[in-house]
């Protein structure tokens, strides 16, 4: 009997050892697993105070960077507004300018409209004097035109030119300044006033540059520039003529290729 409770007791006994020695390992695995993580949470915990502090430092630069733009913004608006006033002065100014020299040009324009009326007045009715008599002139076109076909046919060669000449400053664009305007350039040769005659002429080549008179009227040209000195006018004359074996015109370029 004594056998029995004394294995009995050695039995717990060492169960009991047993059941102690897998607690304290399990404790200690424990402290070991808690440690692990202790070292973990301190590793994110560092992570996530570096995160903390570089999104503070980037809030910062942001926050700089938006003060900067508006300070910028704030600049480039101050200085569009500026640049606005500025060219709505000058636009306005520009606009007082402009209405003065309106202003002005419609005087100037009214000036000259009443100096054509009179000078129109005064060649109407007096255009020139011949012979000690003054010339009369046709107010109107048709009238003007007869005026000079009568003084033509009549051997009047003074008064004829003298009316044609307004005929043409009237009525510049009439069709039958082809026929006056040879007359005239020619009449104003035969007078010595070449100038006068290359004015003409030149109308003459302006209005009617396939008239039939146009190899005469660059003719006259020609002589007329000749005689005034201006040789380049004469020399382009009649080297054109000379191409169209015209007149004289071999023996007239060979006269302007002298000219000087």
């Amino acid at each position: 009997m004594k056998f029995r409770i004394v294995c009995f007791i050695a039995l717990v006994s060492l169960a009991f050892c047993s059941t102690g020695f897998v607690c304290a390992s399990r404790v200690e695995q424990m402290e070991a697993d808690i440690a692990a993580l202790q070292l973990q949470f301190a590793e994110i915990q560092k992570r996530v105070n570096n995160d903390q502090t570089q999104l503070t430092e980037m809030i910062l630069r942001a926050d700089r960077k938006l003060e900067e733009l508006g300070s910028s913004q704030t600049e480039t608006h101050d200085q569009v507004s500026q640049q606005n006033v500025q060219l709505a002065l000058e636009l306005e100014q520009s606009r007082n300018e402009l209405a003065a020299m309106r202003g002005r040009l419609d005087v100037q324009q009214k000036a000259l409209e009443e100096m054509q009326a009179g000078m129109q007045s005064v060649m109407s009715s007096m255009s020139s004097t011949s012979g000690g008599s003054s010339v009369i002139l046709p107010n109107d076109q048709e009238s003007l035109y007869r005026f000079i076909e009568e003084n033509k046919a009549a051997g009047k060669a003074d008064i004829a030119h003298t009316a044609m000449v307004e005929y043409i400053r009237r009525y510049p664009s009439d069709g039958r300044n082809e026929q006056l305007l040879p007359l005239v350039a020619s009449t104003c040769a035969s007078n010595g006033n070449h100038r006068d005659a290359i004015s003409y002429a030149t109308k003459y080549l302006q209005l009617f540059p396939k008239g039939e008179s146009r190899n005469e009227i660059i003719y006259i040209m020609g002589d007329s520039g000749l005689k005034i000195g201006n040789c380049d006018l004469a020399k382009k004359s009649f080297a054109t003529l000379q191409a169209m074996n015209y007149r004289d015109a071999a023996a007239r370029a060979k006269e302007a290729a002298s000219c000087k």
